[in-house]
């Protein structure tokens, strides 16, 4: 932790001395302040934007935090846990990879409805239909994965579509800010539910219809540019 402060203070004023002589995208008096944000609240497809990212922070969590947790409850073996999870990670790249691609060519809601639904469907899947053996555990972590990072290329390029590119990391920011308290909620809740009935049941159910309200937020973004165009 020592090592990274140090290297985000240096980063400071790098920072600094790289946009000092950018005189382009220094603001006007009337833009600065909370302008950003008011634009952003007015702005319904980024409201949708807001709600369907603070639930993929959600359900981000509960893989990060207690997907490992949930194989072992299983009798998984603690290595073979290990490799299963692993395997979100690799997908998650491929996903991303993928994402990034779909991004240019298909639209952005879509895509984001598509993530969202397909989490929520594949999460019910593995809890009530599929044998939890480690051949299916990699098959989940796999499908997990694949829609881990997917949702960040289409939301960002949403961003840059609605508004200023000097705006578009504030309120990038803005949306990650609100992923996290979703992910709070999911680590807290997911362990505060384990301790109570014994499975990781309830907080999957209460994901898969965060997935759910988002998969419709995010198809409502696709109507809102059908209806401005």
């Amino acid at each position: 932790m020592t090592s990274f402060m140090v290297i985000f203070c240096i980063l400071i004023p790098l920072a600094i001395a790289v946009t000092s002589k950018d005189t382009k995208t220094e603001p006007h008096i009337s833009d600065k302040g909370s302008l950003p944000f008011r634009k952003a609240f007015h702005n319904r497809t980024y409201r949708l934007l807001l709600a369907g990212f603070a639930t993929c922070g959600f359900h981000m969590v509960i893989i990060e935090s207690h997907l490992f947790s949930q194989y072992v409850s299983y009798g998984i073996e603690e290595t073979a846990a290990s490799w299963a999870f692993s395997c979100y990670g690799i997908a998650t790249i491929a996903g991303a990879l993928l994402s990034g691609f779909f991004s240019t060519r298909l639209h952005k809601g879509k895509l984001l409805a598509f993530y969202y639904g397909f989490r929520a469907v594949w999460a019910a899947f593995y809890l009530f239909i599929l044998p939890k053996t480690i051949a299916t555990a990699v098959l989940f972590s796999i499908g997990l994965g694949l829609t881990g990072d997917a949702t960040v290329s289409p939301t960002s390029g949403l961003v840059n579509e609605n508004f200023e590119l000097k705006h578009v990391a504030t309120l990038v920011g803005l949306l990650f800010f609100a992923h996290q308290i979703g992910a709070f909620f999911s680590a807290w809740l997911g362990g505060l539910f384990y301790n109570i009935i014994g499975s990781y049941t309830l907080i999957w159910l209460v994901d898969i219809a965060l997935c759910l309200f988002a998969s419709t937020m995010s198809a409502k973004i696709h109507l809102t540019q059908k209806e401005t165009n």
